[in-house]
């Protein structure tokens, strides 16, 4: 039975409720609480929070009470099937209900009649002895769906299940899993499975593999449907693509398979399509028409991101037929409603947002009668920051509204709001922001978000990727070269570990999605104009950043890796070299490659951030070709971005030396080796480690080091000339060991 989250009258009756319980007025509670069950869509969620503060305060009797008059209206109007729906849900809120126990066992024989063992299973529920009331219902719910050849789903390990033999006198089912039998007490076998269908995903996977193919060709919505049991009736594309492909459809049949399922969906009541990026199949076993679908979600949202797509997923599905007036009248009353509610509660922002989401929906067809953008121009005039009030518009799509309003509003600083917002604004917004503030003569104003944006771009990642996209603008900006760049953006999708800490407004996968879709833009034209800068050792690095990036996701990281493939093959074919003279590879121990993981997090998070505010500080002086504070942090900028190019380049060519690397027969990177002086005198004890790993002090080498470079490669008995203390002498390798916990 469908129900509704009440709004402005309706809203206001159960909060008297709430009012009334929580002062403990029962009487008026009582007589109010009729008062609102003669009103028609009433709300089962906000009642039963009422029932639940009855039963908190210890009037259980009342509660049964207000359970009783609530299922009793509801019996008049609704078929038992409905009425023991809510039954359920009011006797799992009270504390004893246990006259409302007997109702229930009523209606289950009246929607049961026609199950032979109906008493049985009443009788071992417990429900009539007064056991706890949702295990009763469980054990009776469950039971009466158990029969011979039945599927069962583990309620913990997913395993699949099939009853062989059921018998309920002896308290006894035999289940198959797999090859298996095995027997259960009943009470065992509901506590561990639940009922499943016989086509749910699990069930054929396991027992009727079979099956899965003749679904793929004649069936699309049913083995959705069974997947979708699995996942909480709700899965997005990518995710079924990887359940499917290439096991049961080949990758290449993918997006025909894909456009089969869509035709299917639209056909079958029971499921839908929302969303574009990233799109979910979801099943709604009832079945219901797009207007309950809108208004069941829509009264579940909270923000208006999630009404703006639910409208606009509406319209899409109703684009071919009228939309409903009385749900748009009711949703348009609902979104006023939530912008006075927001303002009252000093929500300007999400006021604002709201207003603009009703004016993307009249703009893409949808018949409101509101004035959406005389709201929004009203809040953003009265905004002590406006561009802080735009910036926390939550959806790309409504920013191009969002900057109308700051055009229309501020006529006189609007380049100096949009500068500001370029910083918070959506990749796809930077481009028309940009050209808007340089065709104003302002594209000074150009200078400072870019600087901060190379200085943090784990905050500032959507002008990121609009700069290494290429601004389609005249104004020069302060760039680096397109590989420090392409260094910069590696790095941030680097190892996990490497991952930490470089976000900030935003979660680490938000950060990845972003650069995701920006290297793969226009089918990475700029990372194919970007190759064509590279020399072999530069190459070689963009390949160990590219190898290491987990954070690009197996297709984009597949893809660069074919190009970069295409354009240097002759560094995939590699001979043998000792390790040490491999130049795609840069050893290191752990502590190494932590003292470079922490001097790049402090370039990063602090010295270049630091330098980003010295620019913008030196540039408020006023005329920069006078101005040595201005010159000076420029000169900084530089020199720190040469420096985050070369840790980046050495981190992704970097390899940690593990125990297994280290050989036995001879002298390599990571042992610790004796020199005993061939005539005589103490021996050297001395270790060969990671590059600039070197300390003199302590005896160890980087194995890049001339000394090292000598020793690399002997064995234990040969002798070697060697500088250790200034002059060199015949020293014979006494023995090795590692130097690698």
């Amino acid at each position: 039975m469908q129900g509704f989250r009440p709004h402005g009258k309706d809203h206001m009756a159960y909060q008297a409720l709430e009012n009334l319980a929580k002062t403990q007025r029962w009487s008026d509670l009582e007589r109010e609480w009729l008062a609102v069950l003669e009103k028609p869509g009433v709300d089962p969620a906000s009642l039963l929070t009422i029932v639940d503060l009855v039963v908190k305060a210890g009037q259980g009797k009342l509660a049964d009470t207000l359970g009783w008059a609530w299922l009793s209206t509801v019996k008049e109007s609704h078929s038992p099937q409905e009425v023991l729906q809510l039954g359920r849900q009011i006797l799992v809120h009270l504390s004893d209900g246990n006259e409302l126990r007997e109702e229930i066992l009523t209606l289950y024989r009246q929607t049961h009649e026609g199950s032979a063992d109906l008493e049985k299973w009443i009788e071992r529920s417990g429900l009539k002895s007064g056991k706890s009331v949702r295990r009763a219902l469980r054990f009776l719910d469950c039971g009466l769906q158990l029969a011979e050849g039945r599927y069962l789903i583990h309620r913990t390990d997913d395993a699949a299940a099939q009853i062989t033999k059921l018998e309920i006198d002896a308290d006894s089912a035999t289940i198959r899993t797999g090859r298996r039998e095995q027997s259960l007490d009943l009470a065992k076998l509901i506590d561990e499975y639940d009922n499943a269908d016989e086509n749910d995903f699990r069930i054929l996977e396991q027992l009727h593999p079979e099956k899965i193919g003749r679904l793929v060709e004649d069936d699309p919505a049913a083995l959705v449907i069974g997947i979708l049991k699995s996942h909480k009736n709700k899965i997005n594309r990518d995710e079924l693509k990887l359940i499917l492909a290439p096991r049961y459809i080949p990758v290449q049949t993918w997006s025909d398979w894909w456009n089969r399922l869509k035709n299917a969906v639209k056909k079958s009541p029971n499921l839908r399509i929302e969303g574009r990026s990233p799109t979910f199949v979801i099943y709604d076993p009832v079945g219901r028409t797009p207007e309950d679908e809108l208004w069941a979600a829509f009264s579940k949202a909270t923000t208006p991101r999630e009404w703006l797509e639910l409208l606009e997923g509406y319209l899409r599905e109703t684009k071919r037929s009228k939309p409903h007036a009385g749900t748009i009248d009711r949703i348009q009353a609902a979104l006023v409603g939530h912008i006075e509610r927001f303002i009252r509660h000093k929500e300007p922002a999400q006021a604002f947002a709201t207003a603009l989401v009703i004016e993307r929906v009249a703009a893409d067809g949808l018949p409101v009668s509101t004035d959406a953008h005389g709201k929004a121009l009203e809040m953003l005039k009265t905004s002590a920051n406006p561009a802080r009030m735009v910036a926390a518009v939550p959806d790309a799509r409504l920013w191009s509204l969002a900057v109308d309003c700051v055009e229309q509003d501020f006529p006189d600083k609007w380049p100096e709001i949009f500068a500001q917002l370029l910083l918070a604004a959506p990749a796809a917004q930077c481009d028309y922001l940009a050209k808007k503030i340089e065709k104003a003569g302002r594209g000074d104003l150009l200078q400072l978000p870019v600087q901060e944006a190379l200085a943090d771009p784990g905050r500032y990642t959507d002008l990121l990727m609009w700069l290494w996209k290429g601004p389609s603008i005249e104004t020069p900006l302060p760039l680096p070269p397109a590989t420090e760049m392409l260094g910069l953006i590696l790095a941030l999708v680097g190892p996990a570990r490497m991952s930490e800490g470089k976000t900030a407004g935003q979660t680490v996968n938000e950060m990845r999605a972003k650069i995701r879709a920006g290297l793969s833009s226009r089918e990475y034209a700029r990372f194919c104009e970007c190759l064509g800068t590279l020399d072999d050792s530069m190459a070689q690095a963009v390949r160990r950043q590219i190898e290491r990036a987990e954070g690009l996701g197996p297709s984009v990281q597949e893809d660069m890796s074919n190009i970069l493939r295409g354009r240097f093959g002759h560094l995939y074919v590699k001979p043998k070299v000792a390790m040490w003279d491999d130049e795609s590879v840069l050893y290191f121990t752990a502590a190494g490659i932590r003292t470079k993981e922490n001097e790049l997090a402090e370039l990063v998070n602090v010295k270049m951030r630091a330098n980003a505010i010295a620019i913008g500080e030196a540039a408020a002086h006023g005329d920069l070709s006078e101005n040595s504070e201005y010159k000076f942090a420029l000169e900084e900028r530089d020199l720190l971005r040469a420096r985050v190019a070369k840790l980046n380049r050495e981190l992704s060519m970097a390899k940690m030396l593990e125990p297994h690397d280290i050989p036995a027969d001879h002298v390599s990177i990571g042992q610790r080796i004796i020199l005993q002086p061939v005539n005589g005198g103490q021996p050297h004890k001395i270790a060969i480690l990671g590059a600039d790993e070197s300390n003199f002090s302590e005896m160890t080498y980087s194995y890049q080091s001339p000394l090292a470079r000598q020793l690399l490669g002997k064995k234990k008995g040969d002798t070697v000339s060697v500088a250790i203390e200034d002059t060199p002498m015949e020293y014979r390798i006494d023995s090795l060991e590692s130097a690698i916990a």
